[in-house]
């Protein structure tokens, strides 16, 4: 997800020729390759909880982020949660047995 110049010449045993005009192309996006930053848990009740995040560094973006997957878990089951949208940075769990951990880290 990067811009790049190019320009060509020719050469031979004698030289090199004239470069190209300058080509511009943008390579494709790729996965991200770092996380959101700064968990926080907030809101917590017996039932529910919200989760927010920062976004994910420029650097490891690779492209526009389009959505999240949020996965949370307890001794009995395991969830994912899918959060569209590239600027929604939060999402409250709601459901929840009381006095339990539902949090993972994948």
């Amino acid at each position: 997800y990067t811009n790049y110049t190019v320009t060509v010449s020719a050469y031979n045993d004698v030289g090199t020729g004239p470069t190209s005009d300058n080509r511009i192309q943008q390579t494709e996006q790729a996965a991200p390759t770092s996380s959101p930053e700064n968990i926080i848990f907030s809101s917590v009740e017996a039932r529910s909880l919200t989760v927010s995040w920062d976004e994910v560094p420029c650097s490891g973006q690779n492209g526009p982020i389009t959505g999240y997957l949020l996965y949370y878990t307890n001794t009995t089951f395991f969830d994912t949660i899918n959060i569209t949208g590239g600027e929604n940075k939060s999402y409250t769990l709601t459901e929840l047995r009381p006095y339990t951990w539902n949090w993972t880290n994948k």
